[in-house]
């Protein structure tokens, strides 16, 4: 039982952390594996394509099969995950049309909320996401795309935590949870060398309290971002994106990792 547990509680571990803060986990099992997986996804740890059988990841989890069950059809229904026909689940591909779908309603809710945190940011806030910028800007120069990825994650929830939103932010890293192994996928593959540092016009913006300044510089990373990956990224037909998959089953499992014991490991070594 203790080794059981000792699993369990090292796979949780690397939940991460909710708009920069770690990540509490206290509830059932099956809500704590869930709220483990779901971050993953936001943070982009897991990559299009990934997959896992439930009973590696209860394994991994030190759990019976029932709570690991119900986190995935959650998430399945959250559309964060995919059920290929031999059971095994997978994280989804990526269609063009979903894409820019999941931009433009992104676009009607992230910089309103930078607007709004604009208006409640404090000043320790601010330096904080200054702070967070500069590590983002020198994981550009050694082209360290996790580290790239993880401080990006964190300066948008942090600035978007400000707002004090109970409605938009959860609908937010809804949408994160559905793009952000895409996003991962894209930088793992090309490196950072295009991505352009408009997260220093969103804090000018929130120094000057200039809430439509700060929204419209959240657009604009939103939008030079997507621009490029519109024009570069050979995205999978809406037919294979449909498939889950895209592709064989047997493919995917040959991808398959050990994504939370990967993931407790490298944080244990931070």
């Amino acid at each position: 039982m203790r080794a059981r547990k000792t699993k369990r509680d090292r796979a949780l571990r690397y939940a991460g952390t909710t708009d920069g803060q770690p990540m509490m986990l206290n509830g059932s099992l099956h809500d704590d594996i869930y709220a483990a997986m779901r971050q993953a996804l936001i943070a982009g740890e897991l990559v299009p394509g990934q997959a896992f059988s439930m009973r590696t990841l209860a394994d991994q989890f030190g759990t019976s099969l029932i709570p690991v069950r119900d986190a995935l059809k959650r998430l399945v229904a959250e559309r964060g995950l995919a059920v290929l026909p031999n059971r095994t689940v997978c994280v989804p591909l990526m269609g063009r049309q979903r894409f820019q779908e999941l931009l433009q309603v992104r676009l009607s809710l992230e910089p309103s909320l930078a607007r709004r945190a604009a208006e409640l940011i404090s000043h320790q806030g601010i330096t904080a996401l200054d702070k967070i910028n500069e590590e983002m800007q020198a994981a550009v120069g050694r082209d360290d795309v996790k580290a790239y990825l993880g401080a990006n994650y964190c300066f948008h929830f942090q600035l978007y935590a400000a707002a004090q939103s109970t409605v938009a932010l959860p609908i937010v890293k809804s949408l994160w949870m559905q793009v952000g192994p895409f996003l991962n996928g894209v930088f793992m593959e090309r490196g950072t060398a295009n991505a352009k540092d408009n997260h220093a016009e969103v804090l000018k913006a929130l120094r000057r309290r200039d809430a439509m300044g700060a929204a419209a510089a959240i657009a604009r990373d939103l939008t030079d971002a997507a621009d490029v990956i519109l024009a570069a990224v050979e995205f999978v037909t809406d037919g294979e994106a449909a498939d889950a998959g895209g592709g064989p089953a047997d493919k995917l499992e040959s991808r398959t990792a050990r994504p939370f014991s990967r993931l407790a490991t490298s944080r244990e070594a931070g």
